[in-house]
């Protein structure tokens, strides 16, 4: 794969940028120079010193009912490479995405387990940024749904999005963790809804103001989302918490 190197270690595969490689392969096969980084959701974050800027490496956990049976493995599929794919084609069409660093799993038997590498974002995910930013909100939150209009675009569902994972950078707003997310060659507009609407519940959670979410859609170029699928989607969320036994989670 042209700019990156696959590395076979201790029945590990990685693959790496080119111009790091070994350094970013010690941090995400051997843990080599990593430190753990505070995280608001399940997953586990690492983080590594990469020349004058620093690599994040967060690894594969599972949520709901199944953490508790499997943790970090995996038994279909190799969902480490999915994100890879998914997050390096983005990053091929310029969308505001953390630099990637490289991947890699791991099989026993039949379950995998993984961990993926991005460069950290120098910036605060958008609950904190909303929190110490009271002015001039409003742009800012434009540019997050122009910029969500423009992975939907380039053909990309996201499966988690939520305010967790828009980073606000000096350099304007990024979009991170696309784990599970796919790429769909008909993004329909039920699709683009669904994943506004698992946006909105997420502002809805942490208690941020409505203006808020609704100067993000302005920014993506709708009004307002069908209240027929809104109701669907609180419904859904709902019966989700229900059987995670965890209504405030933004993973779903």
């Amino acid at each position: 794969m042209e700019g990156y190197t696959e590395i076979r270690r201790g029945g590990k595969t990685a693959l790496v940028r080119g111009d790091a490689a070994e350094a970013i392969a010690a941090a995400l096969l051997e843990g080599a120079n990593c430190t753990p980084r505070e995280s608001d959701g399940r997953d586990s974050l690492l983080r590594f010193p990469l020349g004058d800027a620093h690599g994040l490496i967060r690894r594969y956990r599972r949520g709901g009912a199944m953490q508790h049976v499997l943790k970090d493995a995996y038994l279909f599929g190799n969902r480490p490479r999915r994100e890879f794919d998914v997050h390096r084609r983005l990053e091929e069409k310029g969308l505001a995405v953390p630099p990637l660093l490289g991947v890699c799993w791991q099989r026993t038997g039949l379950l995998l387990r993984g961990a993926i590498a991005t460069q950290e974002l120098q910036g605060a995910h958008l609950r904190a940024w909303l929190a110490t930013s009271p002015e001039n909100q409003c742009e800012t939150l434009e540019a997050c749904g122009a910029l969500i209009r423009r992975m939907h675009n380039l053909h990309i569902w996201h499966a988690d999005l939520q305010v967790m994972n828009i980073v606000i950078t000096k350099e304007g707003p990024f979009l991170i963790d696309f784990d599970n997310a796919r790429y769909v060659s008909n993004l329909s507009p039920l699709l683009r809804g669904r994943n506004l609407l698992r946006l909105r519940r997420s502002f809805e959670k942490r208690a941020l103001p409505v203006e808020c979410f609704n100067a993000l859609c302005a920014g993506y170029g709708i009004d307002a989302l069908p209240e027929w699928l809104s109701r669907a989607y609180h419904l859904k969320g709902r019966l989700s918490g229900l059987l995670s036994g965890n209504n405030n989670n933004d993973n779903e």
